[in-house]
């Protein structure tokens, strides 16, 4: 049986510097049984509390991903964060986010980005 939380469980993170960096685990194998290797991660962000995701940016493939985001892409709020994996022949992976009930740490965690003049 799976573990479900409700958005109120979900850890805000209060962040006031310039850059934000996300870092995630590459997938253990394959999307889909592919036998392509995982090639890019696209990173999509949305404003809390809404259902729309939208693309910030790609990352190459590396063997420990990250992602930077400026302040000044999203500006001040609350955010939620997300990873699709990314295979030679364009196939995803299903979209990993900030909220699953396997994100670290368990109850999920959102940004909520303040001011940093």
């Amino acid at each position: 049986m799976g573990v479900e939380f409700t958005k109120a469980e979900s850890r805000q993170i209060i962040h006031k510097a310039a850059t934000l960096t996300l870092a995630w685990d590459p997938p253990f194998s394959d999307i889909h049984n592919s036998p392509d290797e995982v090639e890019s991660y696209h990173i999509y962000y949305r404003p809390h509390g809404t259902s729309d995701w939208q693309l910030i940016g790609d990352v190459a493939a590396e063997k420990q991903p990250q992602f930077t985001i400026k302040h000044e892409d999203l500006g001040n709020g609350l955010f939620d964060f997300a990873i699709e994996a990314v295979i030679v022949s364009g196939s995803t992976s299903p979209m990993h986010t900030s909220l699953d009930s396997n994100a670290d740490p368990m109850s999920g965690w959102h940004v909520f980005w303040l001011n940093t003049e």
